[in-house]
């Protein structure tokens, strides 16, 4: 009877060893962002941009917010109802720092003129 009990005990860990989420891999190729500065033009207008490391970013789904990892990319100057052309250029930043921007990912007003993308350049 008691070993009735151990074999089930091995056979609830080899199954739960197998329904196990993998970690997640960046994909070979995959591109990959490097921190720096340089200004970005759109529609006749100079941006000062910035892609550093940070904190994750956030998405928002139906089911709720996740994290997005990456690098925070900022735009200066735009005022805050200038939110989609400040994700226009954030994207264009990141493609010049050789990464690949998440539209998904939330922008913030962060005042001063500035608009950040946190999490979104990778």
């Amino acid at each position: 009877m008691k070993a009735l009990g151990i074999i089930g005990v091995g056979v609830a860990g080899v199954l739960s060893a197998c329904v196990a989420a993998p970690a997640a891999k960046a994909p070979s190729g995959a591109a990959v962002a490097r921190a720096g500065a340089a200004p970005v033009v759109l529609d006749g207008v100079s941006y000062e941009t910035s892609v550093q490391p940070g904190p994750p970013g956030t998405i928002l789904l139906r089911m709720g917010a996740v994290q997005a990892q990456g690098m925070t990319v900022s735009i200066r100057p735009a005022a805050m109802y200038q939110g989609k052309a400040a994700k226009d250029v954030a994207a264009a930043a990141c493609a010049q720092a050789g990464g690949r921007f998440n539209p998904a990912v939330t922008g913030r007003f962060a005042g001063g003129e500035t608009w950040e993308f946190r999490g979104a350049c990778a």
